[in-house]
């Protein structure tokens, strides 16, 4: 319990390990013993670290959602969620799904499902406070997904009739609501720090971010500021008298089997410096 206390207040970092080991309290092991006992080494190493929360300003929202497919002994899927204003995380979820899903799209509506509140309480909470949001975006990088949350039933095909009310919330608020949604590259979708163990630049990375130590755009290079977006689109006359778009560059999409063999070449690539390091000393 005081690990659940830390983590929900300085130690956000630690959500993803707590909460999974939360769900091991009635059934433990010999591994989740070990992975406890890692959890409190690394807690005694790092407790000098502070945790940071900023804004840019208070108009605008950015809400990241990821969900890791049977993950869990009974094959039921793990949500992973940020909200931020630019600077560490004003509040994040990392939780075991309440039902089991048939596939990793069916398992992203579901934590978008669950996830989705949140988003909505704070942009009530800002409107309550004199600040209604100018923007509110939601990041996913489930491009099937995010299909469906746009179009509802039109983006469904024979597969995804078992989709029920439970999923099709989430569309119905974003169509009567305020909020857009986004696509995020994976390597870039930063609550995937809750969704599952991580290694090498990607912990590190997502764990500067959610401290609050780098701003998000550091990891997420979709963060811009909307008066920057509104900038890029405009016309741009050209010498000769004609008119064109400035150029927008398109971020290259990987999948997710794309972005682990990447990390995983990272991981290799610096364990090979550590053992050349230590056999030249």
């Amino acid at each position: 319990m005081k690990v659940a206390w830390a983590m929900k207040r300085s130690r956000v970092d630690l959500e993803f390990t707590n909460t999974f080991l939360m769900t091991r309290v009635h059934e433990p092991n010999r591994e989740d013993w070990h992975k406890f006992m890692q959890m409190m080494s690394w807690i005694k190493t790092t407790q000098d670290d502070l945790r940071t929360v900023g804004a840019d300003d208070l108009l605008h929202m950015l809400t990241m959602t990821d969900s890791a497919h049977a993950v869990h002994n009974d094959m039921r899927g793990h949500t992973g969620q940020i909200i931020t204003m630019g600077t560490g995380v004003l509040d994040q979820k990392a939780s075991k799904q309440k039902m089991n899903t048939r596939s990793s799209t069916d398992c992203e509506l579901v934590g978008t499902s669950e996830g989705l509140p949140k988003n909505i309480y704070f942009e009530m909470f800002m409107e309550e406070q004199g600040y209604k949001l100018e923007s509110n975006v939601l990041a996913k990088d489930n491009e099937s997904e995010i299909k469906i949350l746009k179009n509802g039933r039109d983006s469904c095909t024979s597969n995804m009739k078992h989709v029920a009310i439970k999923q099709f919330w989430s569309t119905d608020r974003i169509k009567n609501g305020n909020i857009e949604v986004v696509y995020c590259p994976t390597d870039e979708m930063i609550a995937d720090y809750n969704t599952k163990p991580l290694m090498g630049k990607g912990f590190t990375n997502f764990r500067r971010a959610i401290m609050g130590w780098d701003h998000i755009s550091v990891s997420y290079t979709g963060y811009t500021h909307p008066k920057e977006r509104v900038g890029n689109n405009k016309r741009k006359a050209t010498n000769d008298g004609s008119s064109n778009h400035a150029k927008i560059v398109e971020r290259q999409k990987k999948t997710y089997a794309e972005a682990v063999k990447a990390q995983n070449e990272e991981c290799v690539e610096e364990m090979k410096q550590h053992v050349t390091a230590a056999s030249s000393h």
